[in-house]
């Protein structure tokens, strides 16, 4: 997926999270945006996912302008997205398998291919011991490999990840990024991460978008 910003401006209130933001992510492209807390990354993330609507400019995924666009169009376009979160967002009365399938089940995923599209994605995230489990048993390292596990399992052309190791070690850290470098490699997945780890981004060959108070800096 292609995801373009065009002088994109969000105000909440008096207060501008992002101003006349302009940039481009091509396809297979895996993109840092980074910067200080409050500088706006969460914001971009939210504005792809069309949870929340740019006061100006446009935002072009693939070509297609999501603001003006219908719902049926946006729900499409949604089904190919997936998003990982730094508290996980997992729902803690069913089990690691459960998610997964919660979220396939969300797209329409055929039933009969469920378990071996689940087991496919456990075996990425090297999780398939841990399918039976409730978040609360896991640790902060697989809760977030379940949410990749998820993202993952409906064949995501894009994936959000936001701030996806700010409550894990540095360990458990370059695990996920590893993997979330594997996917980018062999599915030629655009990965779009926010992040202010600066460990983790000095170290890698991606491209940066560096954001302060809601510009690019």
């Amino acid at each position: 997926m292609e995801v373009a910003f065009e002088n994109v401006t969000k105000q909440f209130g008096l207060v501008s999270a992002i101003k006349d933001l302009s940039f481009k992510v091509n396809q297979g492209e895996f993109v840092f945006v980074i910067g200080p807390s409050g500088a706006g990354k969460s914001t971009i993330i939210r504005l792809i996912m069309r949870q929340s609507k740019p006061t100006h400019g446009a935002i072009l995924i693939d070509g297609l302008d999501i603001n003006g666009s219908n719902s049926g169009k946006i729900e499409l376009m949604r089904r190919r997205i997936g998003v990982i979160f730094q508290d996980y967002q997992l729902i803690a009365d069913k089990t690691v398998e459960e998610n997964i399938a919660l979220a396939l089940d969300i797209i329409g995923y055929p039933h009969s291919q469920m378990s071996s599209q689940i087991d496919s994605v456990l075996k990425k995230v090297d999780l398939v011991n841990r399918r039976f489990l409730f978040p609360s048993q896991l640790s902060g390292g697989e809760m977030q490999r379940t949410a990749l596990a998820r993202a993952l399992a409906i064949n995501p052309q894009l994936i959000l990840a936001d701030e996806p190791t700010g409550n894990l070690d540095s360990k458990n850290s370059w695990k996920l990024v590893k993997l979330l470098q594997q996917i980018n490699h062999d599915s030629n997945v655009t990965i779009i991460m926010t992040t202010h780890n600066s460990d983790i981004y000095e170290s890698l060959p991606y491209r940066q978008i560096t954001l302060k108070s809601g510009k690019i800096g």
